[in-house]
């Protein structure tokens, strides 16, 4: 103890660090009287920072749950797995007993339920059909249809999609109530003509609850204000005094002396944001912090002097334990690494110290190790490929049962599924040469015209380049983009592969008769091919964007795709990649 003791009184380190303390100290003791002036006005300015923050969060939280509640509507044309949307059925049904219409109200009902409970903050959900006011609904505590304006809120202007009401409905207990936004949103008829005549309407009530966990940080003087042409609603802190709870907001809004008000206007609606916070408590906590400052000054002259005495002393214990561990270390004992309870500059010797003692660790055991993580490997491949076989296999199996009973077309689908199977399995390269490429695509789309009969294709390529290498999967994902965005109900599909020689590399391009592409989605797709790798990790077409990267990455940025299209007269997607012969 008394060595130790010797030790810290000799250290230059606790000197200059309690001399640093003390300056310290005395400068913060003279200038902290002459910055009282501007204080007032900092912590006002810091708080209408905060304030309009909250606002802005608040304001955020908003739009997000506005785009959620209108991506529900395209969800009404997602085919269901009986290859009907919500909306055909709602559309089919008749109101009957019959056991297909009593089907569809089920699904129907249980969709709207899926709905309201992916949020548990919708309250309800409604669609009312345009032809007949047939009422579709899910109610799980609040009835808009109840309302005696709810006729209002589903009437829309011609061009008008959306409308949002907030709403203020008494709860159960007096004097309390219940705040609501209400989205009716118009669903068009994607089988009209002009795609404009309208289907019916969505309506969905949310809980402005969402809004109190958006700002779950205001204080509880803060009172927050939505509003627009068609409603009002208002919250507030849970401590806030009822006085405080019935201040009038519009007088508020103009006392700047006594309220922090914070107001914006949202760019996606009509709807508008105000934030009030009391002055009270920030006036009270300046008035205290006055007061107590001379005391706190004081205060932290004495808390610095101690601090700096055992902080100092703590530190040069660590030194010395340090030493003392690095002078008995030997090489191959185990030493009992050093304990860090801090994050601060010693700390970095410690943890160097403790890894050395690791790696060295580690090094007398490289060989041991590195021989089970072997063995481990073989194992782990071993078992990989048990799965796939055993498919494979069993696929080989169906094909010459198919065969014994004499149906031909389904061993020819069953060999072309398998041979596709047994190519993924057994061929791990990047590259693979055009001819491969291309002669499993082919074995695709006659897969596909199993699924649909009426699909014709040509594949078009001189054999002199059928030994050319391109990346594995390049073409397949865009055949596969026609039969999931392509398509026309009862069109016959026309699928042309053409692969061409070019001065600076080889071009296939793969062109189908289908919907073809909108001029503005085709522009935002083409803007994204022509975006550098480093800015693609958002597209709108996830396949096309998939294999043009791995394009780029393989043969450079030079390469990759091109697509052109025309809405109702199909799409051609380019593909460019350079001569490189196996």
């Amino acid at each position: 103890m008394t060595r130790f003791s010797q030790n810290f009184k000799n250290s230059l380190f606790v000197k200059i660090f309690i001399a640093v303390i003390v300056i310290q100290t005395l400068i913060i003791l003279i200038f902290g009287q002459l910055n009282i002036a501007r204080v007032t006005q900092f912590i006002e300015d810091r708080e209408y920072e905060i304030a309009r923050k909250d606002m802005l969060d608040l304001k955020d939280g908003y739009n997000a749950k506005l785009k959620q509640i209108r991506s529900n509507v395209f969800s009404l044309f997602i085919e269901t797995n009986q290859s009907e949307s919500v909306l055909e059925k709602i559309n089919q049904y008749e109101g009957t007993a019959m056991a297909v219409d009593l089907r569809r109200k089920a699904e129907i009902q249980q969709f709207l339920q899926s709905m309201a409970y992916t949020d548990e903050n919708i309250h309800s959900v409604l669609f009312i059909r345009e032809r007949d006011g047939e009422k579709f609904a899910f109610i799980r505590y609040f009835d808009p249809s109840m309302l005696p304006n709810f006729q209002s809120i589903i009437t829309f202007q011609p061009e008008e999609f959306v409308r949002i009401f907030p709403l203020e409905v008494p709860g159960l207990e007096a004097g309390t109530k219940n705040n609501y936004l209400t989205f009716a949103l118009k669903v068009n008829d994607p089988n009209s003509y002009d795609l404009k005549q309208q289907a019916g309407t969505l309506v969905v009530s949310v809980s402005t609850a969402f809004l109190q966990k958006e700002g779950d940080h205001l204080r509880a003087d803060s009172i927050f204000e939505l509003k627009n042409g068609n409603g009002t609603v208002s919250m507030s802190g849970n401590s806030i005094s009822i006085p405080s709870r019935s201040v009038d907001i519009e007088a508020a809004k103009k006392d700047t002396r006594n309220f922090f008000v914070s107001q914006v206007s949202n760019s996606a609606d009509d709807m508008s944001f105000t934030l009030l916070i009391s002055k009270n408590q920030l006036n009270e906590n300046i008035l205290a912090m006055k007061k107590n400052q001379w005391l706190t000054l004081m205060a932290i002259i004495v808390l610095n002097v101690v601090i700096a005495f055992y902080v100092s002393r703590g530190l040069s214990k660590r030194v010395i334990t340090l030493t003392r561990n690095m002078r008995k270390y030997t090489p191959g004992e185990f030493v009992q690494p050093i304990p860090i309870q801090q994050n601060d500059e010693f700390t970095v010797l410690e943890e160097t110290y403790n890894t050395l003692i690791q790696k060295l660790s580690e090094f007398i055991q490289k060989e041991y190790v590195l021989e089970l993580k072997s063995k481990d490997a073989e194992l782990q491949m071993l078992q990989s490929q048990v799965n796939p076989h055993f498919l494979s296999n069993m696929l080989e199996i169906l094909r010459m049962q198919a065969i014994k009973e004499n149906n031909m077309s389904l061993s020819d689908t069953i060999y072309q599924l398998s041979e596709i199977f047994r190519w993924n399995i057994r061929n791990k390269e990047t590259l693979v040469t055009l001819y491969e490429e291309l002669y499993y695509v082919e074995y695709y789309l006659k897969l596909q015209q199993f699924r649909y009969p009426r699909l014709q294709f040509k594949i078009d390529f001189p054999l002199a380049l059928q030994n050319h290498r391109i990346a594995k999967f390049t073409v397949q994902p865009i055949v596969e983009n026609i039969f999931k965005h392509a398509m026309n109900k009862g069109k016959e599909i026309d699928i042309q592969i053409v692969v061409v020689d070019v001065q600076d590399g080889i071009q296939l391009t793969v062109k189908d008769n289908g919907k073809g592409i909108k001029l503005e989605t085709l522009y935002q797709i083409k803007a994204k091919l022509r975006m550098p790798l480093s800015h693609s990790s958002e597209s709108p077409s996830v396949g096309l964007m998939n294999v043009h990267s791995r394009l780029q990455l393989i043969f450079g940025e030079m390469y990759g795709l091109d697509i052109e299209s025309q809405a109702g007269e199909g799409t051609a997607v380019t593909i460019q990649f350079p001569k490189l012969e196996r």
